[in-house]
């Protein structure tokens, strides 16, 4: 255990640890959130199994039993800046649990990135996708990212009211069940704040794909 602990002090080039933060979520545990590492990809694989079919069908829009192997090292690899994941996770006995993601992506608009969200299915419902979906819209602001796009499934209700409640939509339209939205940052008061950090010391169910 200590060896793993000093191999993960080495952080990756660019690393931006002025992300790195401390939640408080519903039910009173303490979370971390931070930025996505290459050295993530074994916990984003067990992370994965514990998805129900339903979360991952909602994220991916396919019920895949298992995803693509290459596709674990472009989720794990960013370059915190265009490209930029953020993981929660909780401490235990064996060391951390990933339980929920948070990523954007640019897109074919300039000035647009592409949000995903996912959360493990045990702990959906206490605050953790607002946490996560505020946190990576803060880190793009911060990196003159303003715009935003994201596809959900037009049943997946959690995921568009946390959208509604969380952000300034500018469009919406639905096609073929798919609910395709563009928003902006909300602007947050003082008491937004608070409610985001929790004990800051430093899926939902969800869509995209």
């Amino acid at each position: 255990m200590p060896a793993r602990r000093a191999a993960r002090e080495v952080d990756p080039p660019g690393y931006p640890r002025d992300l790195i933060r401390t939640v408080l979520v519903d039910w009173g545990t303490t979370l971390r959130i931070r930025p996505i590492r290459p050295d993530d990809e074994a916990g984003l694989r067990a992370f994965f199994t514990r998805l129900s079919t339903r979360t991952v069908f909602q994220r991916f829009f396919r019920a895949w039993r298992q995803l693509p192997d290459e596709w674990y090292p472009r989720f794990v690899q960013v370059d915190y800046a265009q490209r930029l994941a953020l993981v929660a996770e909780v401490d235990g006995a064996d060391g951390a649990r990933l339980l929920g993601v948070a990523r954007y992506e640019p897109t074919d608009t300039d000035g647009v990135a592409e949000v995903a969200l996912v959360v493990e299915d045990s702990w959906q419902g206490q605050g953790l996708g607002r946490r996560l979906l505020e946190a990576i819209l803060d880190a793009a602001a911060t990196r003159g990212i303003h715009r935003f796009r994201a596809d959900a499934l037009s049943d997946n209700r959690r995921i568009l009211r946390l959208l509604a409640e969380t952000v300034s939509i500018e469009s919406s339209s639905t096609e073929q069940g798919v609910t395709e939205l563009t928003f902006v940052r909300r602007p947050r008061g003082p008491s937004d704040d608070d409610y985001f950090r929790g004990a800051t010391t430093t899926s939902v169910g969800e869509p995209l794909r």
